[in-house]
C-alpha cells in the first residue's frame, strides 16, 4: 500500500512539475500572443486537475471513494468540455498573428489530448508514456477517472 501511495504521489508531482515547467517556459522563453497564453492556461488547468486527482487517489487508498470527489470530477469533466469549445473559439478570434494562432492551436490540441487522457481514455501505456504502437495493440481503455465515475 505504501509503495502504491508513493507511486500515486509521484504521478501528482510529475503533473505539478509539468505545469510549472510549462508556465516558466512560456513566461521566460516564448514571445507569443494572447491566443497561446489562453491555450497554455487551458493546458495548465488540465495538469492541475491531474495533480488533484492523483493526490485524492493517494489519500483514499483502501477507503471508499468520496462522493464529493466523484461529483467534483463530473463537474470538472463537463466544465472542461465547455471550456474546450470556448477556448477554440477565442483562439480563432483573438490570435494576434499566424504564429500566435499556430502555437495556440498546437498547445490547444495537446490540452485536449490531456483532457481525453484524464477523463475518457488512457492514452499512455508502460514506462514509455505515449506509444502509438502499444496504443493500437492494446486498444483504448477507460481512464482511471472514467472508471471511477462509472462506478455506482
Amino acid at each position: 500500500m505504501r509503495k502504491l501511495r508513493k507511486h500515486l504521489l509521484n504521478l501528482a508531482l510529475g503533473e505539478l512539475v509539468a505545469a510549472f515547467s510549462f508556465l516558466v517556459v512560456f513566461k521566460l522563453y516564448l514571445d507569443l500572443g494572447f491566443a497561446s497564453l489562453l491555450a497554455f492556461s487551458f493546458l495548465v488547468l488540465q495538469l492541475i486537475q491531474g495533480v488533484l486527482y492523483w493526490v485524492f487517489r493517494s489519500q483514499s487508498l483502501g477507503k471508499e471513494k468520496s462522493l464529493l470527489m466523484r461529483k467534483t470530477l463530473i463537474v470538472l469533466r463537463r466544465m472542461n468540455l465547455l471550456l474546450a469549445v470556448l477556448v477554440v473559439i477565442l483562439l480563432l478570434m483573438l490570435a494576434q498573428n499566424k504564429r500566435d494562432l499556430f502555437f495556440g492551436m498546437l498547445i490547444y490540441v495537446f490540452s485536449v489530448i490531456e483532457y481525453i487522457n484524464y477523463y475518457w481514455y488512457r492514452l499512455s501505456y508502460g514506462k514509455s508514456g505515449f506509444n502509438i504502437k502499444l496504443l493500437i495493440q492494446a486498444g483504448l481503455k477507460p481512464s482511471s477517472i472514467h472508471k471511477l465515475l462509472k462506478r455506482k
